[in-house]
This record gives C-alpha cells, structure tokens and sequence, in this order.
C-alpha cells in the first residue's frame, strides 16, 4: 500500500515538473517576443514604417536638424550577402550530398559524419578571423580597393552553413536511394539515370526546404560577416563594401542611450530580422504539410511520376516503339557515359572543395597557433600595454566555462521537460504545432538579438549590470531549442512498443518514462547537453553587450563581469599588431576544447546506439 502511494506521488510530482517548465518555456519564449516588439514600437511614433524600412539615410546622433533611421542598405546587405551564401552553398552541397549517397562507402560517410558535426561548432568568430587573415589579404590582391566586400563575406558564410546543408540533403538522397535505387536498377537504368531523372526531382521539396532554413541560419550571423563585410551603409555591389542588420546591431547597441530613439531603431531592426527568420519558418512549414490526398476517381495516372514518386512510362505493347538504329543507339550510350562522368566530376569536386575548405581552417590554425601555447600561456592572466600582448588566457578560459556552465543548468530541465510533454503528452492538434512552431522560431532567432534581450531586461531594468548570470540568461535561451529539437528526435526513437508493454503491465505512463526512457537515452541526452555546451562555449554576440568585458579576474560569482575566449579572440584581431599571434593561440585553444567536447559526446551517441541495438 505505501509502495502504492509512493508510486502515485512519484508520478504526481513527475507531472507537475512536466508541466510547470512546459509553462516556464512558453512563458519565456511569449514574454521573449513581447519585449521585442515593446521596445521596437515607439520608434515608429516619430518615425513612419516605410520611411524605416526604405530609405538608406541612417544619422542616429545629428547634431544639427534630426535623426534619421532608414535600414534599406542594412536590410538589402542582409537579404544580399545571405542570398549568394545559399547559392553558393546550395550548389556544392548538392554534388556533395550525391557523392556520399551514390559514390562512397558507407562506413567512409559514418567516419566523416562527426567531423561535419564538429565542423558545425566551429564559432563564427574563427570563420571570421580566417577571413581577416587569409580571405581579406586575398582579395587585396584581386584588387578591391580594401579587401572587405560583399563577395567575401558571402564566401565565408557558405563555409560556415556547408555542415548543416551537406547534412540535410544528404540525409534526402540517402533515404530515396534506399526507396529506388535497387529497383530502378534491376530495370536495367544507370546509375546516372537514376540520379538525374528520379532521386533529384523527388528531392527539390528536401533541398527547398533546406534552403529556407539555411537562409535562417545566414541571415542572423553576426560575427563573421561583420568582420569582413566592411560595415558601410552602401547599397550592397559585390566588390564593394556593405553592413547587415546583424551587423549594425553588434556595432552600435554599446553606443546607443538607454530609451533614446536610437535604442528603439536597433530594437525595430532586430525585429525586421526576426520578422523575416519567422516568414522563413512559416513558409517550412507550409512546405513540410502533406499533399492532400485524392479520392480514387481523381487519383492520377499511373503511368505519369510525381515529385514524391517519379515512375518510369514503358509502353505495353513492343511494337509502339520503334528499334532504334546502331547509329542512335550508340549516340545515345555516348551521351549517358558523358553524363555519368559529368555528374561524378561535379559530385566529387563539390565534395573535395567542401572539405578541403572545412578543413583547412583546422590545419591553418594549428599551425599558426600551435608556437604560442605554453604552461604560461593557458594558466597567466593577460597582460602588456596592449592588452593580450603578453601573459595568457586563462581568465578567458574560465569565464567561458562559467557563462556555458550557467546557460547549461538554466535551460537543461526546461528544454527536456518540454521535450517529454511534445513526444509524450502532447495531442496532435494545432496547439501542439503552434508550439513547435515557436520552437523552431526560436532556434533561428539571431543571437544578437537574444544578446539585445538580455542587454535591456537584464542590465538596464533589473539592474544585474555585466555579469555571467546576464549572458548565461542570453545563451540559455539560445541553446534552448537546440536541446529540446534534439530531444525530442530521441524520444521520438524509442519503440512503441516499450511504452505499450509497460502499461498493459499496469504501470503509468510517467513510471515508464523515468524507469525505462530516461535511463535507456541518458547517454544520448548528456551527448546532446554537450553539444549545446560547446555551442554556448563559441558563441560571441549574446555575450557581447551582456558580461563579457575586456578584462577580468576569473568570476567568483553569478554577478561579476568574465572574460570569454570568443569575444578575447574578437579584440585581440581588432588590436592587431603584436596581439595575431596571442590570437591564433586562441583560436586554436577553443577548437581543441571544442574537439574534446564533441568528441565525447560521438563517443555517448555511438554508446546509445550500440545499446539499444542489444
């Protein structure tokens, strides 16, 4: 009888944690939203919409005659350099995604798969600073007049995105080769055939839809455009100097007056960003809808493929076709065998620039890095007349341990127990796809605008100042959607089966889920807990505005000012001078502990797999 009651409670108290940090996240995320738009509006009392948005005139502080705020370059410079990243992205992608699913081995694509996700924690800073350092001095040479432009940075975001746009078009042509390749085969089609007239026309809604979120992910990086993109409020040329919404944001929130109209610009233009991230999203998710499915009497024609099922038209009767000459015949071979060595050409080029590009960032800062790393060098405080010229780092090391740590235990309970609630608890109805809506939203929102959030609520109007707590608050909310996605695709993995045979033994849903699910995908959940780590480790923008600071003891408190590695990095490039050196030095310590970070977590998720296959 107490085992009984005990049991009750057990699953009570498990139901109330359940939906009390559900209501904590949707509290946050509402209230998130709000703010935003809050402090966005009264700028549009003294200022009309299309003004704002069309015209290119942006004067924040005149002195004589008035302010004016117009984001028309800002907002095309964001719309530009995105554009040509995903172009350029989408392209490469594409023939990489083909080389894996058609050209290599399978066990090749399993070793290269946790380098792409190692590759995708990279932070932006080090693709930026690659930029400044090999892409700028580059295209100098090429003969733009300062080196910084448009072209730059779209070059450098479309190696940032490669990771998660190689991945997701990958995953596409994998899952339809297994769905046609063996059959359309064994009908006697090439390969070449196959992958040019079946698995690419039932994959454009897949490479659509990866576009659309890839598009979300370029338009909110701060980081690595703004230090190559030449930060000049022009209508962005190729060759020529531009600025981002994202950009301006970083630039100018430390120099706007807390309330003054100039505050409120940068809040409206964070809004416009996050105005299109969420069109982005919706237009997904109108994608991602099932076709509406015909009754029998309109179904189509059997013989006519769709893009979900392309199906090869052969005639019933032999003699509607007429044989073809030897001459035909040949050309046509001719023709498929060109075809075919076309397409491999294009799929293993994609695939070795890809790489290439990735992992020379590695190898470039190894080896400019790896002279300055000494005992000093990662236990001294930084020191010298230029700050960072001499002494080391670990101030910097600390801080950031602190701020990711912080953000870990605050968004850690609520992000899994929302994903309980989505996989678990939650009906199928509009209510729960309004949610994962919000979610999804809130994983593309820029950082900069979350570091804006945090700025404001945390540093002005409760008065915490700069401190850990202030960016940990911004990279919790951050890495929020990032851990529930990905918990949600593990619950979503566990069989059926599990749940049903432990309730037709009389237990509770809830003693299922804690005795069975949870210690069953723990591996897996602390993989995911570490990856949001090392992507809270590398992340500059939050932290910007929020508690990182020039210099600083190690924190001893929530409420103290850190240093962080990212940002550490971020001024030593904008010293210059003797200070490149301490900065490869860095950048070169972040990826090693980035490496280590997501080396572990490979380890658990392999772990969890083999597990759940015995």
């Amino acid at each position: 009888m107490r085992n009984l009651k005990s049991r009750k409670l057990e699953n009570s108290l498990f139901l109330f944690f359940v939906y009390a940090f559900l209501f904590l996240s949707i509290g946050i995320l509402s209230f998130f939203f709000l703010f935003l738009a809050k402090e966005s509006l009264p700028l549009f009392e003294n200022v009309s919409l299309p003004s704002f948005l069309f015209s290119s005139k942006w004067n924040p502080m005149a002195f004589t005659g008035t302010a004016s705020f117009g984001i028309f370059h800002f907002l095309m410079g964001s719309i530009s350099v995105s554009f040509l990243a995903l172009l350029f992205s989408t392209l490469l992608s594409l023939g990489c995604g083909i080389f894996f699913a058609f050209y290599f081995w399978e066990k090749g694509r399993r070793i290269l798969y946790p380098l792409l996700d190692l590759l995708s924690g990279i932070p932006s800073v080090v693709y930026g600073f690659i930029g400044l350092t090999v892409g700028k001095p580059l295209f100098l040479k090429m003969g733009v007049s300062t080196g910084s432009c448009v072209l730059l940075a779209a070059v450098l975001l479309s190696i940032l995105i490669f990771p998660f746009m190689v991945d997701s078009i990958t995953d596409s042509m994998v899952k339809l080769k297994a769905k046609y390749f063996l059959e359309a085969r064994a009908l006697g089609l090439s390969s070449a055939y196959i992958i040019l007239r079946l698995i690419l026309p039932s994959s454009l809604r897949s490479i659509f839809l990866a576009f659309l979120l890839g598009s979300g992910r370029a338009l909110g990086e701060t980081m690595a455009v703004m230090m190559v993109v030449g930060n000049a409020n022009l209508f962005p040329k190729l060759l020529s100097k531009g600025e981002t919404i994202a950009a301006l944001i970083a630039l100018e929130m430390g120099s706007a007056e807390y309330h003054s109209l100039h505050y409120h610009a940068l809040y409206a233009s964070g809004l416009v960003l996050l105005l299109l991230v969420a069109l982005i999203h919706l237009l997904v998710k109108m994608g991602e809808r099932p076709r509406t499915s015909y009754s029998t009497s309109q179904a189509p024609r059997p013989n006519r493929g769709t893009a979900e099922s392309p199906s090869v038209h052969f005639p019933e009767n032999r003699e509607e076709v007429e044989p073809p000459s030897i001459a035909t015949g040949k050309r046509a071979t001719a023709s498929r065998s060109f075809s075919a060595v076309l397409l491999f050409l294009y799929s293993f080029l994609s695939f070795l620039l890809i790489f290439s590009a990735l992992l020379f960032f590695f190898f470039y800062i190894f080896y400019k890095g790896y002279k300055v790393i000494s005992p000093s060098f990662l236990l001294e405080a930084p020191k010298g007349m230029v700050l960072g010229e001499e002494g080391g780092i670990f101030p910097a090391i600390t801080g950031s341990l602190a701020f990711s740590l912080t953000a870990l235990v605050l968004s850690g309970l609520p992000s899994l127990f929302t994903a309980i609630f989505m996989v678990f608890y939650a009906k199928e109805d509009r209510k729960k796809e309004s949610l994962h809506f919000f979610i999804h939203l809130l994983s593309g929102v820029p950082s900069i605008v979350l570091g804006l959030f945090s700025y404001s609520l945390f540093v002005y109007q409760l008065k915490l100042g700069r401190s850990v707590l202030s960016g940990a608050i911004a990279l919790a909310i951050m890495i929020f959607p990032f851990m529930e996605i990905r918990m949600e695709k593990i619950f979503e993995e566990v069989p059926k089966s599990y749940l049903q045979s432990s309730e037709s033994l009389g237990c509770s849903k809830g003693y299922a889920i804690r005795r069975l699910v949870l210690p069953y995908t723990l591996p897996e959940l602390l993989s995911t807990m570490l990856l949001a780590f090392c992507f809270a480790l590398g992340a500059t923008p939050p932290i910007l505005f929020t508690g990182g600071v020039a210099f600083a003891k190690s924190p001893t408190s929530l409420l103290s000012p850190a240093m962080a590695l990212p940002l550490h990095l971020y001024l030593l490039l904008v010293q210059g001078g003797s200070s490149l050196s301490r900065a490869y030095g860095t950048a070169l310590v972040m990826l090693f502990l980035l490496l280590i970070g997501n080396g572990i977590a490979s380890l658990l998720t392999a772990y969890y797999h083999r597990k759940w296959q015995k």
